[in-house]
């Protein structure tokens, strides 16, 4: 440190001799701002192979998982049909109006990266990470991960549309909506199939993190306005799809060759006494057993 003309001058030394700290903090913050930049080109770097590896094969599982998975139900609700020949067929799709980006990763995807070319693996990772970008933008106080469950949730890729099919007409199909022009009991029983391959679809999904969560389904009043040789259809669609289930009726038995096992349980009540009776009975897909109390 010096004084001229009462005013103290600092320098910084340094192996090459004084320096004014101007130019050190100069120096510094240039050096700083060049670590950040190797830095960032490392993270960089890592992440890029991050997209085209572990990210990408999961996202890529998990795309063939659920166009198995779609398959393997529709291959089930094929067994099913009404009186009058008709049936119901899940289509999993891209949805109307996805940017080309999405189509662009969808068609890698549907290889896994162990097919992929180098070009083909490159490409994803552009797509992705133009995807990543724009969630960054569009929201920029979001933290990291919420950009990308928001840029890589393949989920809000696809829709679902359940198309009523009749064997009388092969190859043709209709949306299944209110404006179908189904009888009612038509429109219960497709309405059950796309609600059992649902759920099917939902606890299969489940499978990996909850292995011990219960396949179980509820309908109260269940098969209402359905024919009775439809009903054993829909319990024996419910073994296939390996649900569980409790069903609540005032008109169901229950006791349907397709359904290996079956706890059924009568309730009977006098109006003129209080409480309810029941009885229990069992059934192993070929006799109804009545459990004695």
């Amino acid at each position: 440190m010096e004084e001229r003309e009462g005013i103290k001058l600092c320098r910084l030394v340094d192996d090459h001799g004084p320096h004014d700290i101007a130019a050190v903090g100069e120096r510094i913050a240039a050096e700083a701002a060049e670590a950040r930049d190797r830095l960032t080109e490392r993270e960089r770097d890592v992440f890029q192979r991050f997209l085209t590896g572990e990210l990408g094969d999961h996202l890529s599982s998990q795309v063939l998982a659920a166009s198995a998975l779609v398959a393997a139900l529709n291959t089930t609700l094929a067994t099913v049909r009404t009186s009058h020949g008709l049936g119901v067929t899940l289509d999993w799709s891209l949805a109307d109006g996805v940017e080309a980006d999405v189509k662009a990763a969808v068609d890698l995807l549907r290889s896994p990266s162990g097919l992929r070319t180098r070009e083909q693996s490159e490409q994803l990772r552009e797509v992705l990470q133009r995807r990543i970008e724009d969630a960054r933008r569009a929201d920029p106080a979001a933290g990291y991960a919420a950009h990308l469950r928001t840029a890589l949730d393949y989920r809000d890729w696809f829709t679902f549309t359940p198309w009523v099919v009749n064997d009388a007409a092969p190859g043709s199909r209709r949306k299944l909506s209110g404006r179908t022009g189904l009888s009612q009991g038509e429109q219960r029983v497709l309405s059950y199939l796309v609600l059992f391959a649902a759920a099917a679809a939902h606890f299969t999904g489940l499978a990996d993190t909850a292995p011990q969560a219960p396949r179980l389904i509820l309908l109260d009043d269940a098969f209402a306005k359905v024919d009775e040789p439809t009903h054993a259809r829909l319990g024996r669609i419910l073994v296939d799809l390996d649900l569980d289930f409790v069903l609540t009726s005032e008109r169901l038995i229950g006791n349907w060759p397709d359904v290996p096992s079956l706890h059924i349980y009568e309730c009977l009540r006098d109006p003129h006494v209080r409480g309810v009776a029941t009885l229990h009975y069992t059934w192993n897909g070929r006799q109804r057993r009545l459990v004695s109390v």
